[in-house]
């Protein structure tokens, strides 16, 4: 039988801007009396995601008191919403035993949003905040911007840990999370040159199940670190569907009408699929649900392919068969974050794709030639390159995986035989000083290199691969300070 739902709203956004998933709900069993609209400031520039997680545990206590909200409901949530309702979570029950039982993650700002930064611009502050003084929400823009701190804060308690704890707010028996978000773009937002994103937030960074790895320079050598896999916590895989004929706003608005798609199947999918979410109410269920998905993304991955079978299925769901298929190119997101081995932050250092040497010595340098390995992985596998404002030690680098992995790809195009198949991460750091350098105390600017391996076209998906598919991977790199002699030293007295 339908239960309560609340419903979150995004950023900038109003609390009605979800009344449309409401209505769908009334018009398919659930009772008006039992769907509320949560709503928080975050046009706000004092307010933080915190702020607004932390009043939402005394509203939501304050309801189920009264009687307005039983002891367990449903939660769905679209952007920005998706991080006030997983800060809430982390923060109050980290191990289990919230009182949700399927959080619904609509086009879900997880892991960031390419427009966080230009929502701190003067130009939209005077648009958007011409009638609240000119604020647009400093704080949770801080929050939103691709690479901050606090995305990767909610994701150590609920996804990920790096030294092996397992506990998680989320599991296939309590609180299950499931992520929906579409392929097209808001219109008139191709200007911002972004790919693979739904006019807002990148497919990756709306995908909750993200990757982690520590990557030592103090252990090991300059070329071959200790790598440390993060271990998952929570379930291994969240149903995640990726939809063809959806964007960011029309996500919410579940009417086969407000489909970009002409096919019935494609454009009545989305209501199809928040319906299945909310009505799991098992582990068996919600381990089926994440298998259909997965078909659903499979669908959605053909449209970006070559040959007759795509264009049929491009001319089915898209209406012609030459429709553009790169914005349905699989991507990476990869979010760097240096500190020393004394645990401070490295911000002046650099971050570029290259492959390993097979024979010979591996070295990592600024100053030598760059290689048309390189040059080729810079102009077509990195689509996006940002470093945070707030925190310039964390680097976002957002990849094609079907430029990386297509017969005339990075790995087969340009790669030699003196090279391995592999992708790697190449990072040099500038010494901070004279008596402070980085990696090596003879170099005033050190280098290390990370294998980040990359699976060929006809290997199978398995889990010991650290580059997953649509996904947000975290690396923190561990570079060694080397002090020079004379930062401390000792002499007899004369």
């Amino acid at each position: 039988m339908p239960g309560h739902v609340l419903l979150i709203h995004g950023w900038s956004a109003p609390d009605k801007s979800m009344a449309e998933v409401g209505h769908f709900l009334t018009a398919h069993g659930y009772q008006i009396a039992d769907l509320f609209l949560g709503g928080y400031p975050s046009m706000s520039d004092d307010v933080r995601v915190e702020d607004s997680a932390r009043r939402m545990q005394a509203v939501i206590t304050e309801m189920q008191s009264d009687g307005r909200l039983p002891a367990r409901f449903h939660l769905i949530v679209h952007s920005t919403g998706a991080l006030v309702a997983r800060r809430w979570l982390a923060d109050i029950y980290p191990e289990g035993g919230g009182p949700v039982d399927n959080l619904l993650m609509l086009a879900p700002a997880n892991f960031g949003s390419p427009l966080a930064t230009l929502g701190r611009s003067l130009l939209t502050r005077v648009i958007k905040g011409w009638n609240r003084g000119f604020q647009t929400g400093t704080e949770f823009l801080h929050a939103l911007e691709l690479g901050s701190h606090l995305q990767q804060d909610i994701a150590l308690i609920d996804r990920l840990s790096p030294d092996g704890e397992t506990k998680s707010p989320f599991s296939a028996s309590g609180t299950r999370p499931f992520v929906i978000v579409g392929a097209c773009q808001i219109p008139g937002t191709q200007i911002l040159g972004e790919e693979a994103w739904d006019g807002t937030v990148r497919i990756a960074s709306a995908n909750i199940d993200p990757q982690g790895l520590t990557v030592d320079f103090t252990d090991g050598s300059l070329t071959e670190p200790k790598l440390t896999p993060w271990t998952r916590r929570g379930p291994d895989n969240t149903p995640f569907a990726v939809l063809p004929d959806r964007h960011h706003l029309t996500v919410l608005r579940p009417d086969p009408d407000r489909s970009e798609s002409k096919d019935p199947a494609t454009a009545g999918r989305l209501s199809q699929l928040i319906l299945d979410a909310l009505a799991v109410n098992t582990p068996a269920g919600y381990e089926r649900v994440a298998t259909q998905w997965t078909a659903v993304c499979d669908e959605t991955r053909r449209l970006a392919q070559d040959g007759e079978e795509a264009d049929a299925l491009r001319e089915r769901i898209l209406g012609r068969a030459s429709a553009d298929k790169s914005r349905f190119n699989e991507f990476y997101q990869i979010v760097v974050d240096a500190v020393d081995d004394s645990g401070l932050p490295v911000t002046d250092y650099q971050v570029w794709l290259t492959a390993p040497k097979i024979s010979g010595k591996n070295s990592v340098s600024s100053g030598k030639a760059i290689t048309r390995i390189e040059i080729d992985a810079h102009n077509n596998l990195i689509k996006g390159a940002h470093r945070n404002r707030r925190n310039s030690e964390r680097r976002v680098l957002h990849l094609d995986r079907r430029a990386l992995l297509q017969n005339e790809g990075f790995l087969k195009k340009t790669l030699s035989r003196a090279y391995e198949p592999v992708l790697a991460a190449a990072i040099t750091a500038a010494s901070p000083g004279e008596k402070i350098a980085y990696f090596s105390k003879d170099a005033r600017e050190g280098g290390g290199l990370i294998r980040l391996r990359a699976r060929s076209p006809s290997e199978a998906e398995d889990g010991d691969r650290f580059l997953r598919r649509y996904a947000t991977h975290f690396i923190r790199v561990i570079i060694p300070r080397v002090l020079d002699d004379d930062v401390f030293t000792v002499r007899p007295l004369e």
